[in-house]
């Protein structure tokens, strides 16, 4: 079972998980993790990210592919296997799985059997038809992630100068990979087709999660190439396949997660057809950076955590590294239990530090980076000194605004900065720091109701009026789906609203009114008094905000339901993102202006919004207001 949905109830939920990547950043630097994961900031993407998806998805596309139904130059045999949409516990959306419905099209069982005196009948002969289908399915990987680079606002670097230096390079790493591959079916042809080799021949056993090999997960006929008498070569491809990534399936769609919830993982190549489980992990690398340091703990994360989902009972007996740059197997020492219970212990209290709270304070998170350690080919440890005294920093993706870093940049501390109209008038800024919206409120609630909120209308909330004195009143919107609410609050009690937020109103049959919205950040309580806190109706009004500061990164998305133009500001005080709902007004709001990261911006008139207990600003477009985003000098 290389696959573990969560429960349920799932008590973490997806984006509460820790995983090894998360636990080795914080082991390079307690505060490169605060910026990254505590602040949000979001690194480049370099065109070499795409290198390392592309090679491991042409391996993984050989390895699926089958040497008695496709053709070696054959391009329109893909293998590309049918999905379905399933929704996980705890995601809001659902992601691409291959399908496990009965009439899903696998390409399997309706391709012609090539004739046999086409099967390769040697490593020779197998080989040459995996670097065939090599050039079958590069081009189409190396395409799909230069697309995606070219699709992502927050690139970096230059595409074609990329691939002139690295294409071949990348290429032959897949070829190792093969190398690789072919020793573990050398090795299976040797040992006849394993322990499993007649139940194999009968087309039965076959795993919960089957390796992706064409056929659907409750196929049980035999194979086509299945054979009596000694194992053949096309025979021992097909048994010795390890579990992997479909790579038609969604973004981390195929993730084992731990049954408590609070770690996740996907392995690489989970190998089976010894009767015993072997996990391998693929780097598109030689294996002389630094991160081959953290390598080892990432495979003993994976030997603990198939361990955990299969009843602390199953442990992997052999883990190793396939640093295809070099090209080398790294071996790694296989933990013991009571090895895997220390690192157990150590992850989760990992876990309850960095995920179990939404509230990070930077002194929590030191800048103490971990010197920089020399490897070589292959992940080999040299016997050079580690480099310490902040050497890391100078690779860091937050080295221009990290507060603790001898690289950092000035950035902007909330000064007054130029109309980006007028040029001439100055208009008063607010650092992000300060950016404070909230307000408390005392009244008496009328006319209480429960109402579907666009736009899809598929949730309810409370929504009020809470009276003043002398006949004033806001509209109250409470954006909770289980607010927790005091045993006594009915129509005409008179409560305390803390930390909504003001805003205009939206309801044209009320006129010109107040709303006050109420959000994750919100309270509501009884006040049979009045107290200092409160905040007179003559003081409430919708506010907006000028802020000058750095675009550190974008965050755009866009589904059938919604888009949004995103970025992520950072100044000397704070972090905050910014938003517009919906592409098309985003050209209003940026006026041919086209950002980049790193630029210095202002932005005139954002509202700030309580989304999911983190402030954000909004770019707002009404007839009176239209928020401006431009770069901060002229």
């Amino acid at each position: 079972m290389p696959v573990c949905d969560p429960s349920e109830d799932d008590p973490i939920g997806p984006f509460k998980r820790i995983s090894h990547t998360q636990a080795d950043m914080h082991r390079r630097c307690p505060r490169m993790w605060y910026n990254g994961y505590g602040l949000g900031l979001k690194g480049g993407h370099p065109p070499i990210f795409g290198m390392g998806h592309s090679v491991e998805g042409s391996l993984n596309r050989i390895m699926r592919d089958c040497p008695v139904l496709v053709a070696s130059n054959d391009p329109s045999k893909t293998f590309d296997s049918p999905l379905e949409e399933v929704l996980l516990p705890g995601q809001e959306k659902p992601k691409e799985r291959p399908s496990h419905l009965d009439d899903a099209d696998w390409p399997g069982p309706r391709l012609q059997v090539l004739p046999e005196a086409e099967w390769p009948t040697s490593r020779e002969a197998l080989r040459e038809w995996a670097l065939a289908r090599l050039e079958v399915h590069f081009p189409r990987e190396w395409a799909a992630v230069k697309a995606e680079w070219e699709a992502d606002a927050n690139r970096v670097g230059d595409w074609d100068e990329f691939e002139a230096a690295n294409m071949d390079a990348a290429k032959s790493w897949v070829a190792n990979g093969v190398d690789f591959h072919l020793d573990e079916v050398e090795l299976c042809l040797n040992a006849d087709g394993g322990p499993d080799l007649a139940q194999w021949r009968a087309g039965e056993g076959r795993p919960e999660w089957p390796s992706p090999d064409g056929f659907p997960y409750g196929h049980s006929l035999p194979h086509p190439c299945a054979r009596e008498g000694d194992v053949t070569w096309c025979e021992a491809w097909e048994i010795a396949r390890p579990w992997f990534c479909d790579p038609d399936a969604g973004t981390f769609s195929l993730t084992s997660t731990h049954p408590e919830g609070w770690l996740g993982g996907e392995y690489d190549l989970v190998y089976r057809w010894t009767g015993e489980v072997r996990i391998f992990d693929v780097k598109a690398s030689d294996g002389t950076s630094d991160f081959s340091f953290g390598y080892v703990d990432q495979m003993a994360t994976y030997a603990y955590l198939w361990w955990v989902t299969h009843g602390r009972q199953e442990v992997p007996t052999d883990l190793q590294i396939w640093y295809l740059g070099a090209p080398a197997r790294k071996q790694i020492p296989v933990p013991n239990e009571r090895s895997m219970l220390r690192l157990e212990n150590r992850l989760k209290g990992l876990h309850a530090r960095l995920r179990e709270t939404s509230e990070f304070n930077e002194e929590d998170f030191p800048a103490n980076p971990t010197p920089v350690r020399s490897f070589g080919l292959g992940g080999v440890p040299l016997d050079e000194a580690p480099i310490g005294d902040m050497a890391r920093c100078g690779g860091c993706e937050y080295r221009g605004v990290c507060s603790a870093s001898p690289h950092r940049q000035e950035l902007p501390r909330g000064e007054n900065a130029q109309h980006p109209v007028t040029r001439a008038a100055s208009i008063e800024c607010t650092p992000i720091g300060a950016i404070d919206p909230f307000v408390t409120v005392r009244g008496a609630v009328r006319k209480l109701r429960k109402v579907a909120q666009w736009p899809s209308y598929e949730r309810e909330f409370w929504e009020f009026f809470l009276d003043f004195a002398d006949r004033d009143w806001v509209a109250v919107v409470v954006k909770l789906d289980e607010p927790n609410l005091p045993a006594e609050f009915a129509e005409g009690a008179v409560v305390r609203l803390r930390n909504g937020i003001i805003g205009g109103g939206w309801k044209k049959d009320l006129g010109n009114h107040l709303r006050l919205d109420m959000s994750a950040s919100s309270s509501i309580e009884m006040a049979p008094t009045g107290s200092t806190e409160d905040t007179p109706f003559t003081q409430l009004r919708p506010r907006t905000y000028n802020v000058k500061a750095q675009l550190f990164n974008f965050e755009h998305s866009e589904t059938e339901d919604y888009s949004k133009w995103g970025a992520r500001l950072i100044d000397a005080s704070g972090v905050i993102p910014f938003q517009i709902w919906n592409l098309e007004k985003a050209v209003d709001v940026l006026r041919e202006y086209q950002p980049e990261r790193g630029d210095e911006v202002l932005i005139v008139g954002a509202t700030a919004k309580d989304q999911h207990g983190k402030l954000v600003l909004e770019g707002k477009i009404t007839k009176r207001l239209t928020t401006r985003l431009t770069p901060s000098t002229s």
